[in-house]
């Protein structure tokens, strides 16, 4: 029953993208559970109660906006 020898099994590879993916969305989970608290943000003309969670998010959205609009400005100044 000695014949050639068997061939090891193709390794797996390690599914580094899922693994990735999976930190991030534990991650993403963990940044709504800790930032759930509620705070009062003043918008110069009013005053509003909104999860610091919102309040993140909208600085996050109001830098990138920032940061695109001076790419532009300074794109066609350099164009000029």
């Amino acid at each position: 029953m000695d014949g050639p020898p068997q061939p090891a099994p193709p390794r797996r590879e390690t599914p580094w993208r899922l693994i990735v993916f999976g930190v991030l969305a534990v991650y993403a989970i963990l940044i709504v559970l800790f930032n759930r608290d509620e705070v009062e943000v003043s918008f110069v003309f009013f005053t509003a109660r909104i999860s610091l969670l919102v309040l993140v998010l909208l600085c996050v959205g109001l830098g990138f906006a920032v940061g695109y609009l001076f790419d532009q400005i300074r794109d066609r100044r350099r164009g000029a």
